[in-house]
């Protein structure tokens, strides 16, 4: 993958997690390099067809709450509540982002239904390839979403 390459993967990634993020809950995520707090979860999903990789969001329970409290309009959330809009969320992201590679490079790809952790978690992953990207919410609230595969099987590894 060429350095022009990389830029427009990780812009792409970029403007699908702060529109989707604004426009599901009116949180401006800041593009910041970030240590996770030791209280995360985890989504995660696969793509398959003309990109093969691995998506992977990692979220500080309280970012997610935040989000649930948001989209559910109400101070009381439970933690089905919090996983139920986590992977609606990563679900919106991840299909921009499916929709961002096809605009971009004529990727064609689809995705699984994204999957929830509590924790920190990485599923195991035949590529190499990666591109983490970091961001920090109006309250202190970190995340990480990581791309871990190739655009295509021609490409070398994607290091951001």
């Amino acid at each position: 993958m060429t350095s022009q390459q990389l830029k427009e993967l990780q812009e792409i990634i970029h403007q699908c997690m702060q529109d989707t993020t604004i426009r599901f809950a009116g949180i401006d995520l800041l593009r910041e390099e970030t240590a996770l707090s030791d209280n995360v979860c985890t989504v995660h999903t696969t793509l398959e067809g003309g990109c093969n990789a691995t998506l992977v969001l990692c979220a500080d329970t309280a970012l997610l709450v935040r989000l649930a409290r948001i989209i559910m309009r109400s101070e009381q959330v439970t933690e089905q509540d919090v996983q139920d809009v986590a992977l609606e969320y990563f679900n919106v992201v991840c299909g921009r982002i499916a929709a961002g590679l096809y605009q971009s490079a004529r990727i064609s790809s689809r995705f699984h239904a994204p999957r929830f952790h509590t924790g920190a978690y990485i599923p195991e992953t035949p590529q190499s390839g990666s591109c983490v990207l970091g961001y920090s919410g109006g309250s202190n609230e970190k995340a990480q979403l990581m791309f871990l595969g190739l655009l295509t099987p021609e490409d070398q590894v994607c290091q951001a």
